[in-house]
């Protein structure tokens, strides 16, 4: 998936986060406790070493990710947690699995049932989305999901493989887009429009 959303490079510009305020501290508390519930989830082992090495693992990708933090490569990339409607974020994640379930059952029938129809598509769509990183969440939702993949986002124009109607059904009646939206943005509108669909391997859009 190319994200071309980035600023030229002599554009990036670099903003101070000496000062540390609430969003800050919030922001290392909640990636701490994630980090450490994950490297906890894939070890399997509560000991004092084990948890040592795990918070110490924990502050070295926190320290990383704050120095990458200092350079500001688009316009809305400041602080974007502060952007996101947690309670919303939590509903989507299992909503976002569900469809990643059923997805890769309808996959999954395709090829054992290889006389079901595939029709491999190349859908094109603009959205209104309030963020690159609402635009990024969508792109990869969409590539997770089963059956779909996010082959090109240029502002706001996506590029989007799918196997079958089925399996795109989700873009193009805006359920998706609208469940993304409501992660980052109190309002409610159609997300998707001017979109085109192309079958088969026949004209295909230029990238």
């Amino acid at each position: 998936m190319r994200l071309d959303l980035l600023l030229p490079p002599l554009q990036c510009e670099r903003f101070n986060h000496s000062i540390v305020n609430r969003d800050t501290a919030v922001r290392f508390v909640f990636s701490f406790v994630a980090l450490m519930v994950f490297w906890v989830v894939l070890s399997g082992f509560f000991d004092a070493m084990h948890i040592g090495f795990g918070a110490l693992s924990a502050l070295i990708v926190l320290a990383t990710f704050n120095s990458i933090r200092t350079v500001h490569f688009f316009e809305d990339q400041r602080d974007a947690i502060t952007a996101v409607r947690f309670h919303k974020f939590i509903a989507y994640v299992p909503w976002l699995i569900v469809e990643i379930v059923k997805s890769a059952i309808h996959v999954a029938s395709m090829i054992i049932h290889p006389k079901m129809d595939i029709e491999p598509s190349m859908i094109t769509f603009r959205v209104d989305l309030p963020s690159a990183h609402a635009k990024m969440v969508l792109g990869n939702s969409i590539t997770l999901t089963p059956g779909t993949l996010t082959v090109d986002i240029k502002g706001d124009r996506f590029v989007v493989h799918a196997l079958s109607p089925t399996t795109y059904a989700g873009i193009v009646d805006d359920s998706l887009p609208r469940k993304v939206l409501g992660v980052f943005s109190p309002e409610d509108h159609p997300v998707v429009h001017d979109v085109s669909i192309t079958h088969s391997n026949r004209h295909l859009p230029n990238l």
